[in-house]
């Protein structure tokens, strides 16, 4: 099976607090200017010292963090994140699901202190929130009354929120791969690679670093990714194959080299109507909720297949679903492929358009193409698509495809 590059989508959602403001009353004197750059002078030298002690080093993408003396380590187990005194908001819960492949944003809160948390699922199988990864926080001391002396938040290279400015961060680390410059701060991002990398907000009225959002969604090494079930899913031991065509050619019922199937159908039906797998591994799998494409084969004919699992554990290739078949004038005759009412190659576009019009259905009409779907919300789970070639006749279809996946609950 090839190597699948996971694209990690956002599955939380964020609950915001209004800021509060704090106010301090504006020193004129020179002793006073002397005395603020001495007090941030000690707590550089006092930061830099933690740093040497407690393990930081001066590696950004180390994607460290320290917050009131104790280390986040990025990628970390739930319960490791937990044991440094973070507790979930109330309202994120830790048994929620989240997607093979995803992530989710949620709230941890340490005393008076909230954190955005990027909690990730590198497994095959849908996980619980407080089964993932803590992979990446975003720490905000712009805002409220937190006390940075007495709640000092350090990273790599003695690098301190609310005594660190820019070209502290450019000293310890060296120039960003990007800078972006606001009315209210100042943003260095050091990007390693994709999904990881370290945001630094310093922000002008203070001249100080004030927030930091540092993520790694890389898989750490000898990752247990979980195991593959060896039942049949509910929903394909559901299925049943149709006993004719259905009345309307926007049904899932078609017929396919002589056999009736109902879109989306499992892997395991084309098995049993003589089609076979070519290249596959005994032991493949597809991982929860994600989609695989493999070649099939039945009388001296092979097709390319997209089969997609349709649970949110991984299963094998049989327990996955065909959602899309194909068929055209420039096939071999024996892959035929038939709609509801008997719509096939030769079917008249005219037609076709008066029937999608009588039955509310939309359609787009477009280089050769013609479109249909149920609606403007199902057109990405249920269409029909049929193309004309015009060297030969721009009225007449020369080729199927069909597409429908599972109606969502």
């Amino acid at each position: 099976m090839r190597k699948k590059y996971l694209v990690f989508l956002l599955a939380g959602c964020m609950t915001f607090s209004a800021p509060s403001m704090v106010w301090a009353t504006e020193q004129t004197t020179e002793a006073a200017t002397e005395a603020a750059a001495g007090e941030a002078a000690s707590q550089a030298g006092e930061t830099a010292d933690t740093a040497s002690t407690s393990g930081l080093g001066t590696d950004v993408y180390s994607f460290q963090v320290e917050y009131a003396g104790k280390l986040i380590q990025l990628p970390m187990t739930y319960d490791e994140f937990t044991a440094l005194g973070w507790t979930l908001s109330e309202n994120d819960s830790p048994d929620t699901m989240v997607p093979t492949g995803s992530y989710a944003m949620v709230t941890f809160n340490n005393g008076e202190v909230s954190a955005y948390v990027n909690v990730i699922n590198f497994g095959i199988n849908e996980a619980a929130v407080k089964d993932c990864l803590v992979a990446g926080i975003k720490l905000d001391m712009s805002w409220g009354d937190t006390d940075l002396t007495a709640t000092p938040v350090n990273l790599p290279g003695g690098i301190s929120m609310g005594v660190s400015n820019i070209d502290d961060i450019k000293a310890a680390y060296g120039e960003p791969s990007d800078v972006y410059d606001g009315d209210l701060y100042t943003k260095l991002t050091y990007e390693k690679d994709s999904y990881e990398k370290v945001e630094l907000y310093v922000y002008k009225e203070t001249n100080t670093l004030l927030q930091a959002d540092i993520r790694n969604f890389k898989e750490p090494e000898n990752f247990d990714k979980g195991s593959v079930s060896t039942e049949v899913p509910e929903i394909v031991t559901n299925y049943q194959a149709p006993a004719a065509l259905g009345s309307d050619f926007m049904d899932p019922e078609v017929e396919f080299m002589g056999n009736l199937y109902r879109l989306p159908a499992p892997v395991s039906v084309f098995l049993e109507n003589g089609w076979e797998m070519k290249d596959v591994a005994e032991d493949a799998f597809v991982e929860g909720g994600g989609v695989e494409f493999i070649e099939m084969m039945k009388e001296n004919q092979t097709v390319r297949f997209s089969v997609h699992n349709l649970t949110e554990n991984a299963t094998s290739i049989e327990n996955c679903f065909v959602t899309e078949l194909s068929f055209g004038a420039y096939d071999p005759e024996v892959l035929a492929l038939k709609l509801s009412e008997d719509i096939t190659l030769g079917a008249d576009k005219s037609e076709l358009i008066a029937k999608a019009g009588e039955r509310g259905y939309l359609y787009e009409d477009s280089d050769n193409y013609l479109t249909i779907y149920p609606n403007k919300d199902s057109k990405l789970e249920h269409s029909v698509q049929f193309w004309f070639n015009e060297e030969e006749s721009t009225t007449k279809v020369a080729s199927i495809t069909v597409h429908h996946e599972m109606d969502k609950q």
